[in-house]
């Protein structure tokens, strides 16, 4: 037997010999037992068992056979699967939220299902509120499971006239999915003292109206939070790592006062310059922690990690390369991509990560284009030279397409690749288009990133770009990272397919993974005697149905805490 799996099977009985011993005792008794089914804990000496007791917020005990115990609080698995709870390392909550309780667009390209959208959000908001963004079109211009190669002009462009008697106690101001287009009601012409027979708004006219949109209440960040929070319920969400504006953060306390708070949080800043205030805050990584390094905070909501950005988006030519793009050889033949906040000095970027990092705050850096990648692995390099090296975990954000030489830079330096597999599926249609076969054998290379040492943590991106809705739904993320296809079953064997890993590897990316970029391992990511009882049952066996069925699997229990916080 090896020795992590000799540890789990000796907790686990000396567990079994205190809860046996004192069965009259109510207070040595789990609150909670889940038996009778398939559990995978995560741990890789020892994945399985067929049964958890839960006392209070942690694992009690965990094993296989029949626990030897009893409990008020039963759920009987009968055969489903259970995982540990799914750690979302990537969302924007707060636009969740706005786009969930608000509008979505995104497939809108018709008068019929435009005005039928409206019609829903203003029943679901309270009179008063400004409808705002929906970003109309898109799928119009890229088709939803698209491969790529059927690009189109979006066609369809709304008229204030299908909607200004249907939005009488609403202001609405929604973009087309470029931004470059806008559509106001006349209750939010009137308000912006604008005038428009069509309601079209364009250019400074558009980014004018667009600035002087009043603040949200906090009863609607709040009401939003909750519609977010019901989504992540539904999907065995259990933690989210969130980039939203810094006042989620009063959002998030007001909700865990209120005992609402229903999925982790680990909250991170998304502007570089927020550095000081972290530190001021203590806002911080514990690097001197007992058994390894800590984020602060408590077992609700954690801090400790930046954002920021080096480089801008493939879809938008933006993310930065080596060489040119291959699809704007006419406009600008030597377009390599650009720059994002700071590192467009990069000698005040490199600055700026080095006092963060010596503040004790962990980075976590959005990377599109080869280069880009390659530039923050010299930044580390540099942060070593400078501050010495330790246990970062440096986050390469998204690390989409990475140089063929740079691979060997990431053996034993414990890198996270904060990635989205989802984006696999829905990036290829325009991946090939923008910089050519040969590049994108770098791209979303996951196989090759596991080989040269470096560590996965999957997320979502929840609730995705202007062009593409993101769900927060695992499924999803499982099936892109396993098939690396689109919804559709396209293309047949993968988008490359040799990278593509596997389920058990997913999984753990998705759980495990996500707990340790955040130093939260020891508390999260796997089922074991002492963690977080934060577990998802499924109605699917992942092991033993094909892919492609996976994209309609549900979740029957979400539990956080020991509490069932969402039943199917």
């Amino acid at each position: 037997m090896q020795p992590r799996k000799s540890i789990l099977a000796l907790l686990t009985f000396i567990s079994l010999i205190a809860i046996t011993c004192t069965t009259e005792d109510k207070s040595e008794q789990p609150d909670l037992i889940i038996s009778n089914g398939k559990i995978w804990t995560g741990n890789q000496d020892a994945p399985w068992a067929n049964w958890i007791a839960v006392k209070k917020d942690r694992i009690m005990a965990i094993g296989e056979g029949e626990p030897a115990m009893d409990a008020d609080l039963k759920i009987d698995l009968q055969g489903r699967l259970s995982v540990p709870g799914f750690n979302d390392s990537h969302v924007h909550f707060a636009s969740a939220g706005h786009l969930l309780l608000g509008i979505n667009l995104l497939d809108v390209n018709n008068q019929e299902l435009f005005i039928t959208r409206v019609k829903e959000t203003t029943e679901r908001l309270p009179a008063g509120s400004w409808i705002t963004r929906g970003d109309w079109g898109a799928y119009e211009a890229w088709s939803l499971g698209s491969q790529g190669g059927d690009t189109k002009d979006a066609a369809f462009e709304p008229h204030r006239s299908m909607i200004d008697s249907l939005t009488t106690n609403h202001a609405v101001l929604v973009t087309r999915y470029d931004r470059k287009v806008g559509l106001a009601n006349q209750l939010a012409l009137d308000s912006l003292g604008l005038e428009s027979e069509s309601g079209i708004l364009k250019g400074d006219i558009l980014s004018q109206a667009l600035g002087e949109i009043p603040d949200k209440s906090f009863e609607r960040k709040v009401a939003e939070a909750k519609r977010a929070l019901e989504e992540c319920r539904k999907w065995g969400v259990t933690t989210v790592q969130d980039m939203s504006p810094l006042d989620q953060v009063d959002v998030y306390n007001h909700l865990l006062q209120d005992g609402e708070l229903t999925t982790r949080i680990n909250y991170c800043p998304a502007t570089l310059s927020d550095y000081s205030m972290m530190m001021d805050k203590g806002w911080v990584v514990n690097w001197d922690a007992e058994g390894g390094p800590v984020p602060s905070g408590d077992d609700w909501i954690t801090f400790g990690t930046i954002k920021t950005h080096i480089d801008g988006i493939m879809g938008a030519r933006t993310a930065r390369f080596y060489e040119p793009y291959s699809d704007n050889d006419v406009e600008t033949p030597t377009w390599r991509g650009g720059w994002r906040q700071f590192s467009g000095d990069l000698d005040t970027f490199k600055k700026m990560i080095i006092e963060t990092d010596k503040g004790g705050i962990q980075l976590r850096i959005h990377a599109i284009g080869d280069e880009a990648n390659s530039i923050l692995l010299d930044i580390l390099d540099t942060l070593d030279a400078v501050n010495g090296p330790r246990d970062r975990r440096f986050r390469l954000v998204h690390a989409q397409v990475i140089h063929p030489n740079d691979f060997s830079r990431f053996e034993g330096r414990n890198i996270i690749a904060e990635v989205q597999p989802y984006h696999v599926t829905d990036d290829m249609r325009w991946m090939e288009e923008r910089i050519g076969y040969e590049r994108c054998k770098g791209a979303y290379a996951f196989k090759t990133l596991q080989q040269a040492g470096c560590l996965l943590s999957f997320g979502s991106d929840w609730p995705g770009t202007n062009a593409s809705y993101y769900p927060v739904n695992p499924f999803y993320g499982l099936y892109a990272a396993v098939t690396r296809q689109t919804i559709n079953g396209e293309p047949e064997g993968g988008w490359f397919p040799e990278q593509r890993i596997s389920l058990e590897d997913a999984l753990r990316a998705y759980t495990w993974g996500s707990a340790f970029s955040a130093f939260e391992e020891r508390r999260k990511g796997t089922l074991a005697p002492g963690m977080l009882a934060d577990i998802a049952i499924l109605n699917i066996d992942l092991f033993e149905t094909e892919p492609h069925e996976w994209l309609n699997g549900k979740v029957d229990y979400t539990i956080v805490g020991g509490k069932v916080v969402y039943s199917r």
